[in-house]
This record gives C-alpha cells, sequence and structure tokens, in this order.
C-alpha cells in the first residue's frame, strides 16, 4: 500500500489516470468506516481502479483546541486496517490552519480533481469539507467526479461513530466499544520498567506500556486480554493468552494509572521492545486488597479465568 503527504507525487509514484477514492479521518476504522471503506474499494475493483484514501494528519480537532479527542487507533494501526480492507493508497493530507480556511471548492478541484485524478468519490453521511463546511449536496458540483453518500451505519438505535466507542471505553462498556469496532480494541506501546513488583514480589513479571496520553483508554480494571511482541525474533511474535491490569494499583497507594500486562506461559527480557494489547473482557473493577496474599490469589484466579477463553 502506497502512503503519501503529497497529492501529487503520491499518483505520480502510483501511476494511474484516476481513482476511486473516499475521504475522512477514520479514528478507530470502525464498523461505519468499514462501510465506506467496503464501497469504495468494491467499486474501485469493478472499474479497474486504485481504492484511495484521503485522510488528515493530524486530526483537525487537533490543530484548534489544546485537548483533542483521544484517538482510538495509531497512526500505524490505522494504515494496517486499511490495508487489510484493500485499500491501494494513502494520502495522509498534513492538516495545518492554512488548509482550514481553504474553501472546499478549491480543495476539491486543485487536490481530489487535479491532483489525484478521483473519478468516484464516496463521502460519509455527516461529512463536511473546507472553512465553509460543505457537505455532500455542495460537493457534487464541485468537481467532474462522480460523487456517493453513504448512509449511517446503526447499532442501538444510533449511528456508529468514534465519539460513541470512545464514551463506552470510557464507561466501562467494553463489549460495546469492541461490538462497535467491529474487533477488539487494541493499544500499542513500548515496554519500560515499571515498579518492579510483578515478578520479584508478587511472582507474576508484568509488560509495562508506556502509552502516548493522545491515546484512549478503556476504563480501569483488570482485563482479559491478548498480548503480541511487534519486534524481535519472528517465533515470539504471535498472539498470546494475557492478564492486563490499568488501574492506580491501590493496594500500593498508587497515584497514576498504568497499564501492565502478565503474558500466560512466556519468559524472556523484553524490555525496549514493541508490544499490541487486545482487550477482550472486563475481568473485574479496581480494588484494594487486604494484603499480598489476597492480591495473589486474585491474580491466579484472574489467569486461571483468563485460560478458560479464547485466545
Amino acid at each position: 500500500m502506497l502512503v503519501s503527504h503529497d497529492p501529487r507525487k503520491l499518483r505520480a509514484q502510483a501511476g494511474w489516470k484516476a481513482c476511486a477514492a473516499t475521504i475522512g479521518n477514520f479514528d478507530g476504522v470502525h464498523l461505519g468506516h468499514q462501510e465506506l471503506l467496503r464501497r469504495t474499494v468494491s467499486l474501485a475493483r469493478a472499474q479497474g481502479l486504485p481504492a484511495l484514501v484521503v485522510t488528515f494528519d493530524p486530526h483537525p480537532a487537533a490543530v484548534f483546541t489544546e485537548y483533542p479527542p483521544k484517538v482510538l487507533s495509531s497512526r500505524q494501526q490505522c494504515l494496517e486496517l486499511l490495508e487489510e480492507l484493500g485499500v491501494d493508497a494513502v494520502l495522509l493530507m498534513p492538516f495545518t490552519r492554512e488548509l482550514a480556511e481553504q474553501r472546499a471548492e478549491t480543495f476539491c478541484r486543485t487536490v481530489l480533481q487535479d491532483a489525484l485524478g478521483v473519478k468516484e468519490l464516496f463521502v460519509g453521511y455527516d461529512f463536511r469539507l473546507g472553512c465553509d463546511q460543505a457537505g455532500a449536496d455542495r460537493m457534487r458540483d464541485f468537481g467532474t467526479y462522480h460523487l456517493t453518500q453513504v448512509e449511517a451505519v446503526m447499532a442501538g438505535g444510533a449511528p456508529i461513530s468514534s465519539t460513541r466507542i470512545r464514551k463506552a471505553l470510557a464507561e466501562g462498556r467494553l463489549d460495546e466499544a469492541n461490538g462497535l469496532l467491529g474487533r477488539a480494541f487494541s493499544v500499542r506501546g513500548e515496554i519500560v520498567h515499571g515498579a518492579g513488583r510483578g515478578g520479584p514480589l508478587l511472582g507474576v513479571p508484568t509488560a509495562n506500556l508506556d502509552l502516548d496520553d493522545t491515546q484512549a483508554m478503556p476504563a480501569p480494571a483488570a482485563y482479559a486480554t491478548s498480548a503480541r511482541l511487534l519486534d524481535g525474533p519472528e517465533e515470539e511474535r504471535g498472539w498470546r493468552m494475557a492478564v492486563t491490569s490499568f488501574c492506580k494499583n491501590p493496594t500500593f497507594d498508587g497515584t497514576h494509572l498504568t497499564l501492565e500486562t502478565h503474558i500466560l506461559d512466556f519468559q524472556g527480557d523484553i524490555y525496549g521492545r514493541q508490544l499490541e494489547v487486545r482487550f477482550l473482557a472486563e475481568l473485574r473493577k479496581e480494588k484494594r486488597f487486604n494484603g499480598l496474599d489476597a492480591l495473589i490469589a486474585q491474580l491466579k484466579d484472574d489467569m486461571a479465568l483468563r485460560r478458560t477463553m479464547p485466545l
């Protein structure tokens, strides 16, 4: 899959005369996004065109507010999901205040039509473009492409959206969030040294992740998870059963949320490596235990319960 920040360079590198494209933010690549992407890829294949995604980096909200919404997937995760859905190329359009001040017609004609050669364009039900916030009806007049507006994908009587998924995660409704994503929510990060209690004190070594503060997270709790290393020897990279604590460690009077994952039946020095953790189900709420013996007993119960679940 080709990825570029420059529309003309992307088209020149790919060598296409025309393409089918969709445009949006695609945070999380949830079920609503997936429908939009499937429609784009399907038509592209039928017409012998490459399937292109036009998206923005960073998220537009990050340019206008000091506290933008937490992201559901990293940029790399997003790109991997797009490729899995059959996308041939991605334009990561740098989002700046200058771009934000551009009218939709200018963007459609100079970028979508002239630079990229878009022949078929798909947009979501609520998509708006440019400083004038033009929707599908107006965008149809701004280029020679054919525009299709895709209806909202509904769940529980409401459209699926990234905002809705973030809210479900934060409020402890992991099953709902995973259902709307169409897969298990996951995070990635570097394995760093923690407080040093897991192995020496509790007999349960954990991988502590250094997470970006822009990352959305589930509610504090203990979770059944799966984990995989993203680098290092190939034989160590497959998904493995795991148990993850995302809490403040109240038994030890902790004050900061930490993400600690015990990978079942795995040993090795993995500090500094990249780990992905996939959240499958909540095991229990965060709680303070009356001493180490009670905590260790609970951790053993957590691991036993995890073994009864699918990978």
